[in-house]
């Protein structure tokens, strides 16, 4: 249909005709003044509206008069329509009194409340509009809470519009839809408002409530990863979220934005501190391994950081991936292959890998370690006589009484069939050696089998007296075996120096 404006003016453009653009239509605005915009809303045609934002160099927005979710494609429009045809009454807008019903639903933090401005009693003129209620979630994404201020302290021409389009409304009391670019540096660039009038069916509209749904194609592309993902402000402050990252959480995802990262996953702080002041241009920051405990469960994250700065304020994007399952396998296979399956001690490898560090040079008397060979008396007979099974049970109580009468930086390993190594850390003279070789016979008995007495030859040395590498302290210590054997085992001899 036509469009046309109430103040009669001629030759006003329908909706859709070619606008013109820049300080053109920065003047035709001007010219026009204030009222003109207000009256071409009333009249439907938003070709001034048009020219308003094509001046300031900002995407126009898009006013219709009655809103449909199957156009706005927005499920949490859907929803304040419905609530708001439940509250009607009739084809007119609910009345004042079921203002608080609607403030009060479950959508109340996406909207947001208008009313008439307290005027002196002296003052004849109308109020100009105020937020009386401001919704938590629009706040978030605005980063300021507009309750008690009027429409008209947005910027520039977000604030003349909005001005225009609430007096509009009063002149038309049917809901109106608007889409524009937000006035604050917010990551949402795409956003949904409905405003819904209050009025005495017999009277004029006195209050009205303005519905935000902010449709995000940053927030979409989140939602689809399978990854958890946070975007923060250098503050550490979340400013979306998305549905992996509320599972992974266990937090309902309304409830992470807006939150202070130290709320959620305390680990991050010093990630995005670490990085607040390195961002150039589109920056990535790489990859990290943190721990976090859930509901007193340990987990383990790998968090990816890039950031970036919009308006001079950085943000960063988090993405967050379970990493505990991953780590507990690769933990079990390194005990896998250090450990002895039999009695689970350390064997060669993990032995040597251990050992590393106590073979580096010394730099006090004290450093240096003792190293015993031990090997079970007549085991080769008792493995013949009662079996493998038997063998294997004597093997498991030896490693395991050994390793009770141990220190904990002690490193005790399996060296193959009855044979087990012994390394010593600070032990580096024969008198704590003996002592250390007495504690280990008592702590096999009593006996270990009944049928034959198990006893213990042991074989021992000194790193570095009796070499500066493992090798040559191991044939030292395996050489004083064999000398204990041939002296009838059950005792410990020591390599000479």
């Amino acid at each position: 249909m036509s469009r046309r404006s109430p103040s009669g003016e001629a030759g006003t453009k329908p909706l859709g005709s070619p606008e013109p653009t820049g300080l053109v239509a920065g003047f035709e605005v001007a010219a026009k003044g204030y009222q003109s915009l207000v009256e071409t809303i009333v009249g439907e045609d938003f070709s001034l509206v048009q020219s308003l934002f094509l001046s300031a160099q900002a995407r126009p927005p898009v006013v219709v008069w009655t809103p449909r979710p199957v156009v706005l494609r927005s499920p949490l429009l859907e929803r304040l329509l419905d609530r708001w045809s439940v509250l009607a009454v009739g084809s007119h807008p609910p009345s004042p009194d079921k203002a608080a019903a609607f403030i009060g639903c479950e959508l109340a933090d996406w909207t947001m409340q208008l009313d008439l401005e307290q005027r002196a009693d002296d003052d004849p003129g109308p109020g100009a509009f105020v937020y009386r209620h401001y919704g938590a979630g629009i706040a978030r994404q605005y980063g300021r809470d507009m309750t008690g201020l009027r429409p008209d302290a947005f910027a520039g021409h977000i604030g003349r519009f909005f001005s225009a389009v609430y007096d509009a409304v009063m002149r038309r009391p049917e809901p109106v839809f608007t889409e524009h670019e937000p006035p604050a540096a917010v990551l949402v660039r795409s956003w949904r408002r409905l405003v819904m009038p209050f009025c005495d069916p017999r009277g004029q509209v006195v209050r009205f409530v303005v519905g935000n749904i902010p449709e995000s194609p940053v927030g979409t592309l989140l939602d689809v990863m399978h990854d958890a993902a946070l975007v923060t402000d250098g503050q550490g402050r979340v400013r979306l979220a998305n549905i992996a990252a509320s599972t992974l959480l266990g937090t309902p995802s309304g409830r992470i934005v807006g939150c202070s990262i130290d709320e959620l996953v305390p680990e991050l702080r010093p990630l995005i501190a670490g990085a607040s002041g390195e961002i150039e241009g589109v920056s990535s920051f790489g990859r990290r391994e943190i721990g976090f405990v859930r509901d007193g469960r340990p987990l383990v994250l790998d968090v990816s950081i890039g950031g970036t700065r919009v308006a001079g304020e950085p943000l960063f994007v988090l993405v967050l991936r379970d990493q505990t399952e991953r780590v507990a396998r690769e933990r079990s296979l390194a005990l896998e292959v250090t450990r002895d399956p039999l009695t689970g001690i350390l064997n060669r490898r993990g032995f040597h890998e251990r050992l590393a560090p106590l073979l580096l040079p010394r730099r006090r008397r004290s450093d240096g370690f003792a190293l015993l060979v031990i090997d079970i008396d007549g085991f080769k007979l008792l493995n013949d006589r009662h079996g493998h099974a038997a063998g294997d049970k004597v093997l498991q109580a030896t490693a395991e009484r050994i390793s009770q009468a141990l220190r904990g930086d002690d490193l005790f390993a399996r060296w193959g069939g009855d044979e087990f190594v012994l390394a010593l850390n600070g032990v580096t003279e024969p008198a704590a050696l003996m002592a250390a070789a007495d504690k280990i016979r008592r702590a096999l008995d009593p006996e270990l089998t009944a049928e034959r007495p198990v006893g213990l030859s042991m074989g021992g040395a000194f790193h570095p007296l009796h070499g500066r590498d493992f090798e040559s302290v191991f044939a030292a210590a395996d050489k004083a075996l064999y000398a204990a054997k041939a002296r009838g085992g059950k005792c410990l001899e020591i390599a000479v120096g």
